[in-house]
């Protein structure tokens, strides 16, 4: 899954935003294909700078990356009108992204992510496809 958004911010804040944002780790569901069993193994978050960001993680710890970055997906830009305007929709759009549902569960203090003199303003998100990896007898989303 991606997170995609916009940041403003204290430069110093933003830098150790950015370090706490690449420190991340999560569990990563994958499919053994010999045994049909599920297992989890440990993942890093990515986070791809264009100073509008994208954010990869396994799709089922969204809950835990909105609690992570304090987004109420009820009120994803809390900081202006962004996600209502044209070029919020136009990026969006570009970027092949949703709004993130706004019955997504938020599940917080899980992670720890610096965000004092931060401001984040959400574009949305897009699913990842989940395709088998004969190399590593597992299925698995494509982050």
């Amino acid at each position: 899954m991606h997170l995609y958004f916009i940041s403003r911010g204290i430069k110093q804040n933003r830098d150790l935003f950015v370090k706490f944002m690449e420190t991340q780790m999560f569990m990563w569901k994958r499919k053994d294909l010999k045994t049909g069993e599920e297992k989890l193994d440990g993942v890093q978050g990515a986070l791809r700078p264009v100073e509008l960001w994208e954010y990869v993680f396994p799709e089922e710890v969204l809950p835990e990356v909105l609690g992570m970055m304090h987004i109420d997906p009820k009120d994803a830009d809390k900081y202006g009108a962004l996600d209502q305007s044209m070029q919020t929709k136009v990026l969006r759009k570009m970027l092949g992204a949703k709004k993130i549902p706004e019955d997504t569960p938020v599940i917080g203090n899980t992670h720890y992510v610096f965000l004092d003199g931060m401001a984040l303003h959400v574009l949305g998100i897009k699913e990842d496809p989940k395709v088998d990896v004969p190399k590593w007898g597992v299925n698995q989303e494509l982050l």
